[in-house]
């Protein structure tokens, strides 16, 4: 049974006094009305109008319904028309990012909460992927997009992106050209994340795979602190390509083929609690992930407009600003 649209035609034909008035209301045919009072009855196991010759009078039963039904197709309209508006969606939206998001993908998503939600506010952390997800887990934050998905039965994991991982250098290293062996790198210090971050741990089984476990891996919880060190010719450097393009493009680093290794994946996920009324987590979760599709497949984002109206403020966490890993 269609409940509302039931209930919006015992409404009209108890106002209208007659199936026939109440068909020309709602646009349809007298037969129609019929069959949908007989679903309303058949629900409830009652008979809502009477007599049955005439069907016009409300019963004791239909008299009780209509209180009922009139207030829910009220709460209904109301509904319609706060949804419909930017400002319905409000509150504070606890955002946990992984740094690498914060350089790619953040952007393009806090343009899309301004211009369609300008009453939600974010607050946005940056740290680790492990810290992240014990975050959301404690209720710390309400969404995280970290590396991999938040490994616990409470969590709904979405996919987000791909930023695949590449081998860079400054154009000053004296590493020759490539393609070049494991074991030339490692006259250098090997620059990647932060020893305690899963990714690091993948690194450091594939540089194991060639002989390698000593390789001098220096970890950091900064990318932008991994960049510098590649630019100022201190190693060569292991992040996400799609950071480091106008670098590329300018001849301040370059890309290095390596031979033998292979780089494990750098997959991105969103990530927020299954529980009652987490809608606006969801409804984020869904335009990131529309966000980091485009943003995988390189191809530029929907014109975004800033609202005038947002309140929306991020705050980033710590003294010298973002300096954590992805």
């Amino acid at each position: 049974m269609n409940d509302l649209k039931c209930l919006e035609t015992f409404v009209w034909v108890a106002r209208l006094g007659g199936f026939r008035a109440a068909a020309g209301q709602l646009n349809t045919t007298q037969p129609s009305i019929s069959a949908r009072i007989d679903q309303l009855e058949s629900h409830f196991g009652v008979v809502l109008f009477g007599p049955p010759q005439r069907r016009t009078t409300l019963t004791r039963e239909g008299t009780v319904l209509l209180e009922y039904a009139e207030r829910m197709l009220s709460i209904m309209t109301e509904a319609r028309a706060v949804v419909s508006r930017a400002d319905a969606v409000r509150g504070v939206l606890r955002l946990g990012v992984a740094e690498t998001l914060v350089h790619s993908l953040m952007p393009r998503l806090i343009a899309v909460i301004n211009a369609n939600y300008p009453e939600l506010v974010v607050d946005m952390v940056v740290d680790t992927t492990n810290v992240l997800s014990e975050q959301l887990l404690r209720g710390q934050v309400d969404v995280s997009m970290q590396v991999g998905p938040v490994a616990d039965p409470r969590a709904i994991n979405q996919r987000l992106c791909h930023l695949p991982l590449g081998w860079v250098a400054s154009p000053e290293l004296p590493i020759g050209d490539g393609p070049l062996t494991l074991a030339r790198l490692a006259e250098w210090p090997i620059i990647s994340f932060s020893h305690n971050s899963p990714l690091a741990e993948e690194i450091k089984r594939a540089l194991a795979g060639e002989g390698r476990e000593q390789v001098r891996l220096w970890g950091s919880a900064s990318l932008t602190i991994m960049i510098r060190m590649a630019l100022d010719g201190m190693g060569s450097c292991i992040l996400p390509l799609a950071l480091v393009r106008e670098e590329l493009e300018r001849g301040r680093l370059r890309s290095i083929a390596v031979e033998g290794v292979t780089l494990p994946p750098n997959g991105f996920q969103i990530a927020y609690l299954r529980k009652p009324n987490n809608f606006l987590a969801a409804l984020v979760a869904r335009h990131a992930s529309q966000i980091g599709k485009t943003l995988e497949e390189g191809t530029p984002p929907d014109p975004i407009f800033r609202s005038g109206r947002s309140k929306n403020t991020i705050r980033h966490p710590g003294a010298n600003g973002l300096q954590m890993s992805p």
